[in-house]
């Protein structure tokens, strides 16, 4: 007969945290963090997002403009001619 611990600390009133480092304890954790996952498909990310919102962590601040290939060489080129 198998002995259900937990049953019995419950009865005993003793409010010891759980130890239980198995792979479900572990997944429940997570699940009742709310914490964003660490990997998701784009799809799944936004089926997140839509759910959960968007966390602080993954807003970017406001990126600067990338210039072209094309444009940097010609500010370059600009630049070098004139100074001449």
């Amino acid at each position: 007969m198998a002995v259900d611990h937990k049953r019995i600390k419950e009865l005993l009133g003793e409010t010891e945290p759980s130890a239980d480092t198995s792979l479900q304890s572990y997944s429940l954790r997570r699940a009742t963090q709310k914490l964003p996952p660490r990997t998701l498909t784009p799809f799944e990310w936004e089926q997140w997002y839509s759910e959960n919102g968007v966390p602080a962590s993954h807003k970017s601040s406001k990126a600067p403009a990338v210039e072209s290939f094309w444009q940097r060489l010609k500010n370059v080129l600009a630049g070098s001619g004139s100074g001449r």
